[in-house]
């Protein structure tokens, strides 16, 4: 299974200015990277399957400490970039 500071340990180390995503933005950068994480790890999963797995991923990162310093932590020229990337490794480029 996927851990959780597998998915965030990029996100988490991009610091930067600007406009800060806010906790809202923040899960929709963690949904997208889970999304395109399982195109490239399990594809062929349905979007139920999908969505069941953003939902338990965003209740971990509810309960980590470290996900709610995304907004300080990820400037938004990363947070952009890392919303239009087309793969994990693209996303993982824009937020180191």
């Amino acid at each position: 299974m996927l851990s959780l500071r597998s998915l965030l340990f990029p996100a988490l180390l991009a610091v930067g200015c600007g406009r800060a995503p806010s906790p809202a933005e923040c899960n929709g950068l963690l949904d997208r990277y889970l999304e395109k994480l399982l195109e490239s790890d399990r594809p062929g999963l349905s979007a139920g399957e999908i969505l069941k797995l953003q939902s338990e991923a965003r209740a971990r990162a509810a309960r980590d400490p470290a996900f709610a310093e995304c907004p300080e932590r990820v400037s938004r020229r990363a947070f952009d970039c890392a919303m239009q990337a087309e793969t994990v490794d693209r996303m993982e480029i824009c937020l180191n």
